[in-house]
């Protein structure tokens, strides 16, 4: 090779490799706000906001809608321990606003991930959500949280819940079911305004019917007049009737509106729960999503 032909050789393949780096990103500046396409390995990223396509969108009441966004592949799994959350990223007006969501489906789902979500009428992503049209995609990133739950960590778990508080015990309650290893008790108590906001109510009552390990209770604000479950706001009386006894392998788990959490907190430490605290700790024994 003459000396020429040699440089022209050593430039070309710098100019490739040059290229190449652009093509792959490297050449740029990303900034961390922005969103890429989930590709391979487990969708989510902890710290990088990645794309998801809206497949499917099912209205279950006048206001809450169960979302479906697609995965890289029918393989794909979105990479989401249990009792973790993930982030939504929405723009709006030019302005980033990011709620935390938990899905009510989980890694045994491949291809897909569920959000079931209620639309607030000053819910900024809630009605971004809402507005959604199949093929548009959202920014997620994840996981999030600290809690995680692990098969067989306690005897058993309480959960009391309010409206889409239910996501994050639903995710749990499922993973526990379908494992027949982990005989972990479970209760709940429901708590919702009208009979109709009962969110998952069809697949809660079947898990019922078909597991001894599992029990659900509702309680509503303003039953119908048929109605014989609980009514008004969830009472010390309640927790005690419903939630396993203040114990050492037992663990409570609290989600809904704040001023629900908090008066929660407040009737479970009077009856002898450990009070919980304002950050819950995954090894807390009252935990607060």
């Amino acid at each position: 090779m003459s000396e020429s032909n040699g440089l022209v050789y050593i430039v070309g393949a710098l100019l490739a490799a040059g290229i190449a780096y652009f093509i792959m990103g490297g050449g740029s500046r990303k900034d961390a706000s922005d969103t890429v396409l989930a590709t391979t390995g487990p969708a989510l990223h902890p710290s990088e906001y990645r794309q998801f396509k809206l497949t499917q969108k099912t209205q279950l009441s006048d206001n809450t809608a169960r979302y479906r966004f697609e995965l890289p592949t029918p393989e794909s799994t979105l990479g989401l321990p249990i009792g973790r959350h993930i982030q939504v990223m929405v723009v709006v007006d030019g302005k980033q606003v990011a709620r935390s969501y938990t899905p009510t489906s989980t890694d045994n789902d491949r291809g897909y991930f569920e959000l079931v979500v209620k639309t607030y009428e000053a819910g900024v992503v809630s009605a971004y959500l809402h507005r959604m049209q199949i093929g548009d995609t959202v920014s997620v990133r994840g996981p999030r949280g600290t809690f995680q739950y692990q098969p067989n960590m306690v005897r058993a778990i309480g959960m009391i819940a309010g409206g889409t508080g239910i996501t994050p015990m639903y995710q749990i309650i499922q993973h526990v079911l379908a494992n027949p290893e982990d005989r972990t008790r479970i209760s709940v108590v429901f708590a919702n305004v009208n009979e109709e906001d009962i969110l998952l109510r069809e697949q809660l009552e079947k898990w019922a019917a078909d597991h001894d390990n599992f029990e659900i209770h509702y309680v509503l604000n303003n039953p119908p007049e048929s109605w014989s479950g609980g009514v008004g706001f969830v009472t010390k009386d309640i927790i005690e009737k419903w939630m396993p006894q203040p114990a050492d392998d037992i663990k409570v788990l609290l989600c809904g509106p704040p001023p629900m959490v908090k008066a929660m907190g407040a009737h479970l430490s009077e009856l002898g729960y450990d009070s919980p605290k304002v950050i819950s700790k995954p090894d807390d024994q009252v935990f607060k999503f």
